[in-house]
């Protein structure tokens, strides 16, 4: 028969391990959110538990309705789904970090903005006339056609599965004869030896981006600074700033070897 004692050192374990899954399961919407479909063997390496928990934690989600469960792993759900998970996790964050990049184009220049849901903020808070705007995202391209005052050059190729991302030799290609003002790069983790990405997909990509640009800058949520990802992007150096939110340390945002910008939300 079990003791109180016992009794209460198993609720406080169980309380750990459910604070933990909460946690965990939060990291999991975010990374799909930015970049849609992540492997079970992807999702176990970067948050260092077994792939059995995480198809444990895509389970709970999926009866949840945040992810959409498919072979070998989980995507988001859409807009076109019964929930906006995808699109409202650190919103109000990306959205302050859109305006205040925003704000930093000038009349007439050409930026690129590299796909993602925080530089998807940067193209619906541009304000700025006679820009032309080159991009590999179809959502970012879809907001940048409706607006008057500026140019779209959309950079084809294939799509990535359950994205909205154009990517592979055709985009590399494509991008290798243009010259921008400005690129704007997203990326899934910001350590304080670069920008880095869980997956390799966009790595060739996002790097011919930057070697492209006169100057960059790169746009990150504070969620996303000392996360785990396995493949670096770029160094931090070519980097004019980093916009990220306000929630990020401002001493842990001083020891980067670049500037980085605490957009404020409202």
């Amino acid at each position: 028969m079990r003791t109180f004692a016992h009794t209460e050192g198993y609720s406080l374990l169980q309380e750990r391990r459910d604070a933990a899954a909460m946690t965990r399961q939060a990291q999991i919407l975010d990374m799909l959110s930015d970049r849609g479909f992540h492997s079970v063997s992807e999702l176990a390496d970067i948050l260092h538990v077994a792939p059995s928990t995480i198809r444990r934690d895509l389970e709970q989600l999926a009866d949840r309705q945040l992810v959409r469960r498919t072979h070998g792993g989980a995507a988001p759900i859409g807009s076109n789904g019964s929930s906006g998970a995808s699109t409202t996790l650190h919103h109000a964050d990306k959205e302050a970090i859109g305006r205040a990049m925003a704000d930093r184009i000038l009349d007439g220049q050409t930026v690129l903005l590299d796909s993602g849901t925080t530089t998807l903020e940067v193209a619906r808070h541009l304000h700025s006339s006679r820009v032309t705007i080159v991009t590999n995202d179809l959502r970012i391209g879809s907001v940048i056609a409706e607006k008057q005052s500026a140019n779209l050059v959309f950079i084809g190729g294939e799509l990535l599965p359950n994205d909205f991302s154009m990517w592979g030799p055709t985009s590399v290609e494509q991008l290798r004869h243009l010259r921008v003002n400005v690129a704007i790069l997203g990326c899934d983790t910001v350590l304080d030896d670069g920008l880095y990405s869980v997956s390799s997909y966009e790595i060739e990509l996002k790097r011919v981006m930057l070697s492209i640009a006169s100057e960059a800058f790169f746009v990150a949520d504070s969620s996303k600074f000392g996360r785990d990802a396995l493949f670096r992007i770029a160094e931090l150096e070519p980097f004019q700033a980093g916009i990220t939110d306000a929630h990020l340390d401002p001493l842990r945002a001083s020891t980067f070897p670049v500037p980085l910008i605490r957009a404020t939300s409202g």
